[in-house]
């Protein structure tokens, strides 16, 4: 019995510091591919009020790639789905010399996606942001992220 309960103790403490060293916030901000990241139902009121971006991590490495995951929600703060098509474009800006930055970010998809991964082969404090459509002639819908690369 004495054994035993060293084992369930040994486990749940591994459990802990795994859950820990992988962060979290991590795991429940991840998408995995080919999984729609909108709700499975929409609240009454389907009306895009705002967007937000939701980063895997808000540091990486260089050369390390980095998810992010744009959700609607309307004015009442209820999540929306959103039409992947009203996604008009990711971008990105940097601190600095965004010229200087050329050719060494990618983000891809560009467009069309609900997500894009994001990485640098530069270190840098980056933003990169999303831009929704609701209706053609309707203005822009945005929001931003901070991103940060480091050596």
């Amino acid at each position: 019995m004495k054994c035993q309960k060293k084992y369930i103790i040994l486990f749940v403490t591994i459990s802990l510091f795994v859950l820990i060293g992988s962060g979290c916030n991590s795991i429940s901000s991840t998408v995995t591919p080919g999984i729609n990241p909108n709700p499975d139902i929409n609240p009454e009121n389907d009306t895009v009020s705002y967007v937000k971006i939701t980063p895997s991590s808000s540091t990486i490495k260089l050369d390390q790639s980095l998810q992010l995951v744009v959700k609607g929600y309307n004015s009442d703060d209820e999540w929306v789905i959103l039409d992947k098509s009203k996604i008009k474009l990711w971008n990105w800006s940097v601190l600095g010399c965004p010229d200087c930055f050329e050719g060494f970010v990618n983000l891809s998809p560009k467009s069309g996606s609900l997500t894009t991964t994001f990485s640098s082969a530069q270190v840098g404090t980056f933003y990169v942001v999303v831009y929704y459509q609701e209706n053609i002639g309707d203005k822009y819908i945005t929001h931003y992220t901070e991103v940060k690369v480091v050596k």
